[in-house]
């Protein structure tokens, strides 16, 4: 009966392994998704943007400086959440390698400051948080003698727990 226990119980880790899988495929599939919508949004409005400069300029039409200045604004916007949209891809992105400490911290709804990267390995990092969720590696320099954030020791550190980092 051992043997065939073992044999189902690599079984049953598989499937969860396809499953676990399955759901970071899905979950990039959907990132990607918003992407390209954003995208061909930000298309579309420069677009509009670039019809109506020409038509200020070429046609002498009468284009309130508000509305292009409303424009540029949602343009901003879309961009930033395109780029928001990309270091949650990177974080998400089914990789082998990626550490148990990272993965579980993605699972529980980690979230990268977008531009904000680990100086040690150059993972996308979130800005408040003390260490890096893939290396383990300090965020935030601290004077010799200064404790870190909430109380938080650089001593025996454990990246897969959240003891030292700030919640969100």
């Amino acid at each position: 009966m051992g043997f065939i226990d073992d044999v189902m119980k690599n079984i049953n880790q598989g499937i969860n392994d396809i499953q676990n899988k399955s759901q970071d495929v899905m979950q990039q599939v959907s990132i990607n998704a918003r992407i390209r919508s954003l995208e061909e949004r930000k298309q579309q409005l420069l677009v509009n943007i670039g019809q109506l400069v020409y038509d200020k300029y070429e046609k002498g039409d009468e284009v309130s400086e508000d509305l292009l200045r409303e424009k540029v604004k949602e343009l901003a916007g879309l961009e930033r959440d395109i780029e928001i949209a990309r270091q949650e891809l990177a974080t998400v992105k089914v990789d082998t390698d990626a550490p148990r400490a990272q993965k579980a911290a993605h699972s529980a709804g980690y979230k990268p400051t977008p531009g904000f990267t680990c100086p040690s390995c150059g993972a996308p990092a979130n800005s408040s948080k003390f260490y890096c969720v893939a290396c383990g590696g300090a965020l935030k320099e601290t004077k010799e003698g200064t404790p870190p954030p909430n109380g938080a020791s650089t001593q025996n550190f454990n990246p897969g727990s959240t003891e030292g980092t700030q919640t969100d």
